[in-house]
Protein backbone atom coordinates (compact mmCIF):
# COMPACT_ATOMS: atom_id res chain seq x y z
CA UNK A 1 0.00 0.00 0.00
CA UNK A 2 2.89 2.26 0.62
CA UNK A 3 4.42 1.21 -2.98
CA UNK A 4 1.00 2.44 -4.47
CA UNK A 5 0.84 6.26 -2.63
CA UNK A 6 4.76 6.53 -3.15
CA UNK A 7 3.95 6.26 -7.34
CA UNK A 8 0.22 6.90 -7.20
CA UNK A 9 0.79 10.17 -9.52
CA UNK A 10 3.01 8.04 -12.17
CA UNK A 11 -0.05 5.56 -12.13
CA UNK A 12 -2.50 8.40 -12.94
CA UNK A 13 -0.33 9.92 -15.26
CA UNK A 14 0.03 7.29 -17.50
CA UNK A 15 -3.44 6.45 -17.41
CA UNK A 16 -4.40 10.06 -18.30
CA UNK A 17 -2.18 9.74 -21.31
CA UNK A 18 -3.86 6.70 -22.24
CA UNK A 19 -6.95 7.36 -21.82
CA UNK A 20 -6.56 11.24 -24.07
CA UNK A 21 -4.96 9.40 -26.76
CA UNK A 22 -7.69 6.69 -27.15
CA UNK A 23 -10.28 10.03 -27.39
CA UNK A 24 -8.18 12.56 -29.03
CA UNK A 25 -6.60 12.03 -32.66
CA UNK A 26 -2.57 12.26 -33.12
CA UNK A 27 -2.33 12.97 -28.92
CA UNK A 28 0.56 10.98 -28.61
CA UNK A 29 1.97 11.92 -31.91
CA UNK A 30 5.72 12.91 -31.07
CA UNK A 31 4.85 16.11 -31.72
CA UNK A 32 2.35 16.69 -29.32
CA UNK A 33 4.10 14.59 -26.92
CA UNK A 34 6.77 17.73 -27.71
CA UNK A 35 4.02 20.46 -27.44
CA UNK A 36 3.38 19.25 -23.89
CA UNK A 37 6.94 18.92 -22.58
CA UNK A 38 7.52 22.52 -23.44
CA UNK A 39 4.14 23.72 -22.33
CA UNK A 40 5.11 22.59 -19.09
CA UNK A 41 9.21 23.61 -18.97
CA UNK A 42 7.93 27.15 -17.48
CA UNK A 43 6.04 25.65 -14.90
CA UNK A 44 8.73 22.77 -14.15
CA UNK A 45 11.46 24.73 -13.36
CA UNK A 46 9.60 27.08 -11.20
CA UNK A 47 7.63 23.84 -9.60
CA UNK A 48 11.81 23.21 -7.95
CA UNK A 49 11.76 26.06 -5.99
CA UNK A 50 8.42 25.78 -4.47
CA UNK A 51 9.23 22.05 -3.53
CA UNK A 52 12.22 23.27 -1.91
CA UNK A 53 10.09 25.42 -0.14
CA UNK A 54 7.25 23.08 0.83
CA UNK A 55 9.99 20.18 1.54
CA UNK A 56 11.13 23.18 4.67
CA UNK A 57 7.24 23.69 5.85
CA UNK A 58 7.17 27.02 3.89
CA UNK A 59 5.19 28.26 0.51
CA UNK A 60 6.04 30.55 -1.82
CA UNK A 61 3.16 33.11 -3.74
CA UNK A 62 5.57 35.32 -5.20
CA UNK A 63 6.96 33.57 -7.61
CA UNK A 64 4.73 34.70 -10.41
CA UNK A 65 5.22 38.30 -9.16
CA UNK A 66 9.07 37.40 -9.63
CA UNK A 67 8.42 36.79 -13.24
CA UNK A 68 6.27 39.16 -14.01
CA UNK A 69 9.13 41.79 -12.69
CA UNK A 70 12.08 40.23 -13.84
CA UNK A 71 10.88 40.27 -17.59
CA UNK A 72 9.55 43.70 -17.42
CA UNK A 73 13.27 44.80 -16.38
CA UNK A 74 15.07 42.55 -18.92
CA UNK A 75 13.10 44.03 -22.24
CA UNK A 76 13.42 47.49 -20.55
CA UNK A 77 17.05 47.34 -20.58
CA UNK A 78 17.20 45.35 -24.09
CA UNK A 79 14.86 47.12 -25.76
CA UNK A 80 15.18 50.70 -27.90
CA UNK A 81 13.47 53.43 -26.54
CA UNK A 82 9.93 54.71 -28.22
CA UNK A 83 7.67 56.80 -27.77
CA UNK A 84 5.04 54.58 -25.18
CA UNK A 85 1.52 54.18 -27.03
CA UNK A 86 -1.80 53.06 -25.47
CA UNK A 87 -0.79 49.47 -26.39
CA UNK A 88 3.07 49.10 -26.55
CA UNK A 89 6.37 50.92 -25.13
CA UNK A 90 9.88 50.99 -25.85
CA UNK A 91 12.92 50.31 -23.52
CA UNK A 92 14.93 52.00 -21.26
CA UNK A 93 17.34 52.71 -24.69
CA UNK A 94 20.51 51.51 -23.01
CA UNK A 95 19.80 48.84 -25.07
CA UNK A 96 22.18 45.84 -23.44
CA UNK A 97 23.49 43.09 -24.54
CA UNK A 98 21.57 40.22 -23.44
CA UNK A 99 24.66 38.88 -21.71
CA UNK A 100 24.59 41.76 -18.95
CA UNK A 101 20.84 41.38 -18.70
CA UNK A 102 20.62 37.98 -18.32
CA UNK A 103 22.78 37.76 -15.15
CA UNK A 104 21.01 41.29 -13.75
CA UNK A 105 17.24 39.29 -14.04
CA UNK A 106 19.18 36.13 -12.36
CA UNK A 107 20.39 38.68 -8.97
CA UNK A 108 17.31 40.42 -8.63
CA UNK A 109 15.17 37.36 -8.82
CA UNK A 110 17.38 35.76 -6.26
CA UNK A 111 17.32 38.93 -4.19
CA UNK A 112 13.63 39.16 -4.41
CA UNK A 113 13.62 35.58 -3.03
CA UNK A 114 16.43 36.24 -0.55
CA UNK A 115 14.49 38.94 0.89
CA UNK A 116 11.23 37.00 1.41
CA UNK A 117 13.25 34.49 3.73
CA UNK A 118 15.09 37.60 5.89
CA UNK A 119 11.19 38.64 6.30
CA UNK A 120 9.75 35.22 7.17
CA UNK A 121 13.09 33.58 8.85
CA UNK A 122 14.93 36.23 11.03
CA UNK A 123 11.89 38.96 11.20
CA UNK A 124 9.47 36.19 12.17
CA UNK A 125 6.75 37.30 9.19
CA UNK A 126 4.58 34.56 8.28
CA UNK A 127 5.51 33.66 5.21
CA UNK A 128 2.03 33.95 3.57
CA UNK A 129 1.46 36.97 3.96
CA UNK A 130 5.33 38.20 2.87
CA UNK A 131 5.29 36.15 -0.49
CA UNK A 132 1.62 37.25 -1.33
CA UNK A 133 2.79 40.89 -0.45
CA UNK A 134 5.88 40.56 -2.38
CA UNK A 135 3.59 38.89 -5.49
CA UNK A 136 1.51 42.21 -5.31
CA UNK A 137 4.99 44.79 -5.05
CA UNK A 138 6.38 42.76 -7.78
CA UNK A 139 3.82 42.90 -10.12
CA UNK A 140 2.91 46.24 -9.09
CA UNK A 141 5.92 47.71 -10.26
CA UNK A 142 6.10 45.89 -13.44
CA UNK A 143 3.17 47.95 -14.59
CA UNK A 144 4.97 51.22 -13.55
CA UNK A 145 8.14 50.66 -15.50
CA UNK A 146 6.08 49.07 -18.46
CA UNK A 147 3.14 51.20 -17.86
CA UNK A 148 1.17 48.86 -18.32
CA UNK A 149 1.47 48.76 -22.20
CA UNK A 150 3.62 45.27 -23.81
CA UNK A 151 7.15 45.47 -25.04
CA UNK A 152 8.40 43.45 -28.30
CA UNK A 153 10.89 42.51 -29.99
CA UNK A 154 13.62 41.03 -27.49
CA UNK A 155 16.94 39.97 -29.27
CA UNK A 156 17.37 36.54 -30.90
CA UNK A 157 20.48 35.47 -28.82
CA UNK A 158 18.36 36.44 -25.51
CA UNK A 159 15.33 34.38 -27.15
CA UNK A 160 17.14 31.04 -28.14
CA UNK A 161 17.03 29.62 -24.34
CA UNK A 162 12.82 30.34 -24.40
CA UNK A 163 12.55 29.80 -28.32
CA UNK A 164 15.62 27.52 -29.84
CA UNK A 165 16.21 23.99 -30.93
CA UNK A 166 19.69 22.14 -30.06
CA UNK A 167 20.28 18.53 -32.40
CA UNK A 168 16.24 19.18 -33.19
CA UNK A 169 14.73 19.12 -29.59
CA UNK A 170 13.50 22.19 -28.27
CA UNK A 171 16.11 24.22 -25.47
CA UNK A 172 13.45 24.68 -22.90
CA UNK A 173 12.60 20.75 -22.64
CA UNK A 174 16.65 20.49 -22.82
CA UNK A 175 16.49 22.86 -19.56
CA UNK A 176 13.85 21.53 -17.85
CA UNK A 177 15.66 18.05 -17.71
CA UNK A 178 19.06 19.25 -16.88
CA UNK A 179 17.51 21.30 -13.88
CA UNK A 180 15.72 18.96 -12.26
CA UNK A 181 18.42 16.36 -13.01
CA UNK A 182 20.67 18.81 -10.65
CA UNK A 183 18.31 19.89 -8.25
CA UNK A 184 17.35 15.66 -7.63
CA UNK A 185 20.52 15.25 -6.97
CA UNK A 186 21.37 18.33 -4.79
CA UNK A 187 18.25 17.07 -2.35
CA UNK A 188 19.33 13.63 -2.32
CA UNK A 189 23.16 14.11 -2.40
CA UNK A 190 24.05 16.81 -0.43
CA UNK A 191 23.78 17.63 3.16
CA UNK A 192 22.20 21.06 3.00
CA UNK A 193 19.18 19.16 0.32
CA UNK A 194 18.70 16.47 3.73
CA UNK A 195 18.56 19.04 5.77
CA UNK A 196 16.02 20.80 3.85
CA UNK A 197 13.80 17.65 4.23
CA UNK A 198 15.11 17.63 7.67
CA UNK A 199 13.92 20.48 8.61
CA UNK A 200 10.15 20.45 7.20
CA UNK A 201 10.17 16.91 8.63
CA UNK A 202 11.03 17.69 12.18
CA UNK A 203 12.19 21.12 12.91
CA UNK A 204 12.78 20.34 16.88
CA UNK A 205 14.67 17.34 16.37
CA UNK A 206 17.06 19.71 13.51
CA UNK A 207 17.70 22.58 15.86
CA UNK A 208 18.99 19.95 18.49
CA UNK A 209 21.57 18.31 16.17
CA UNK A 210 23.09 21.73 15.22
CA UNK A 211 20.52 22.56 11.98
CA UNK A 212 20.03 26.46 11.01
CA UNK A 213 16.63 26.50 10.28
CA UNK A 214 16.35 30.20 9.71
CA UNK A 215 19.54 29.42 7.48
CA UNK A 216 17.58 26.64 5.56
CA UNK A 217 14.85 28.91 5.05
CA UNK A 218 16.69 31.91 3.57
CA UNK A 219 18.34 29.39 1.15
CA UNK A 220 15.07 27.92 0.03
CA UNK A 221 13.40 31.07 -0.85
CA UNK A 222 16.47 32.48 -2.57
CA UNK A 223 16.58 29.29 -4.58
CA UNK A 224 13.05 29.77 -5.39
CA UNK A 225 13.65 33.28 -6.34
CA UNK A 226 16.59 32.45 -9.00
CA UNK A 227 14.51 29.70 -10.33
CA UNK A 228 11.36 31.86 -10.82
CA UNK A 229 13.75 34.44 -12.87
CA UNK A 230 15.21 31.61 -14.74
CA UNK A 231 11.95 30.52 -15.60
CA UNK A 232 10.65 34.16 -16.73
CA UNK A 233 14.46 34.23 -19.09
CA UNK A 234 12.60 30.74 -20.67
CA UNK A 235 9.09 32.57 -20.95
CA UNK A 236 10.03 35.64 -22.33
CA UNK A 237 12.34 34.16 -25.03
CA UNK A 238 9.51 31.80 -25.95
CA UNK A 239 6.78 34.61 -25.75
CA UNK A 240 9.73 37.24 -27.24
CA UNK A 241 7.74 40.17 -25.80
CA UNK A 242 7.30 41.42 -21.96
CA UNK A 243 3.79 42.20 -20.28
CA UNK A 244 3.30 43.32 -16.39
CA UNK A 245 0.91 40.28 -16.07
CA UNK A 246 3.29 37.55 -17.95
CA UNK A 247 3.41 34.57 -15.27
CA UNK A 248 -0.01 35.59 -13.77
CA UNK A 249 -1.67 31.97 -12.51
CA UNK A 250 1.72 30.50 -12.31
CA UNK A 251 1.39 30.54 -8.73
CA UNK A 252 -1.89 28.15 -8.29
CA UNK A 253 -0.28 26.00 -11.22
CA UNK A 254 2.79 25.73 -9.40
CA UNK A 255 1.78 24.65 -6.22
CA UNK A 256 -0.68 22.64 -7.74
CA UNK A 257 1.71 20.83 -9.55
CA UNK A 258 3.84 19.87 -6.63
CA UNK A 259 0.83 18.65 -4.13
CA UNK A 260 -0.21 16.58 -6.85
CA UNK A 261 3.22 15.42 -6.99
CA UNK A 262 3.03 14.20 -3.60
CA UNK A 263 4.90 17.17 -2.06
CA UNK A 264 3.52 17.49 1.20
CA UNK A 265 2.06 20.87 2.47
CA UNK A 266 3.38 19.77 6.01
CA UNK A 267 6.52 19.96 5.08
CA UNK A 268 9.32 17.29 4.85
CA UNK A 269 7.94 14.92 2.46
CA UNK A 270 7.94 14.07 -1.52
CA UNK A 271 10.66 14.35 -4.37
CA UNK A 272 11.17 16.78 -7.01
CA UNK A 273 10.59 13.50 -9.65
CA UNK A 274 7.04 13.36 -8.45
CA UNK A 275 6.65 17.18 -8.41
CA UNK A 276 8.07 16.17 -12.20
CA UNK A 277 5.00 14.44 -12.69
CA UNK A 278 2.47 16.89 -11.06
CA UNK A 279 3.95 19.16 -13.68
CA UNK A 280 3.93 16.67 -16.85
CA UNK A 281 0.15 15.56 -15.27
CA UNK A 282 -1.44 19.40 -15.86
CA UNK A 283 0.64 20.03 -19.10
CA UNK A 284 -1.29 16.62 -20.71
CA UNK A 285 -4.64 17.85 -19.26
CA UNK A 286 -3.95 21.41 -20.45
CA UNK A 287 -3.01 20.26 -23.82
CA UNK A 288 -5.70 17.87 -24.34
CA UNK A 289 -8.68 20.98 -23.43
CA UNK A 290 -6.73 22.78 -26.17
CA UNK A 291 -7.00 20.38 -28.58
CA UNK A 292 -10.75 19.92 -27.34
CA UNK A 293 -11.33 23.80 -27.87
CA UNK A 294 -12.52 23.30 -24.41
CA UNK A 295 -14.31 26.78 -23.06
CA UNK A 296 -10.82 28.40 -20.94
CA UNK A 297 -13.37 29.19 -17.57
CA UNK A 298 -13.79 25.12 -17.84
CA UNK A 299 -10.14 24.99 -17.85
CA UNK A 300 -10.01 26.84 -14.41
CA UNK A 301 -12.53 25.01 -13.07
CA UNK A 302 -10.62 21.47 -13.68
CA UNK A 303 -7.60 22.90 -12.68
CA UNK A 304 -9.38 23.48 -9.51
CA UNK A 305 -10.84 20.10 -8.82
CA UNK A 306 -7.02 18.45 -9.52
CA UNK A 307 -6.33 21.07 -6.51
CA UNK A 308 -8.91 19.83 -4.26
CA UNK A 309 -8.57 16.63 -5.04
CA UNK A 310 -4.73 16.26 -4.40
CA UNK A 311 -5.38 17.63 -1.61
CA UNK A 312 -7.85 15.47 -0.46
CA UNK A 313 -5.51 12.45 -1.27
CA UNK A 314 -2.66 14.18 0.55
CA UNK A 315 -4.42 13.92 3.65
CA UNK A 316 -5.77 10.47 3.04
CA UNK A 317 -2.28 9.44 2.60
CA UNK A 318 -1.21 11.08 5.74
CA UNK A 319 -3.76 9.66 7.59
CA UNK A 320 -2.96 6.29 6.37
CA UNK A 321 0.64 6.70 7.24
CA UNK A 322 0.02 7.98 11.12
CA UNK A 323 -1.22 4.73 11.51
CA UNK A 324 0.65 2.34 10.06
Amino acid sequence: MQHLFKYFIWYVLIATFLCFSLLIPNFSSPTNIQNILIGGSVLGIMVIGQALCLFAKNLDLSAEGNVSIVTVIAAWLMLPAAESTFAQAGGLGVELAPVIVVPIMLTLGTLFGFINGLLIAYVGMNFFIVTLAMQLVLRGFGYVISEGAVMPGTPNSFNFLGGGQLYGIPMPIITMIIVFLIFHFFVRQTTIGRQVLFVGSNIKTAQTVGIDQKRIVLFVYAVSGFLAAFAGWILLGKLETSVPNLGAELTLNVVAAAVIGGVSLKGGEGSLIGALAGVLLLAIINNALNLMSVDPYWVNAVRGFIILLALIIDAQKQRFLNRI
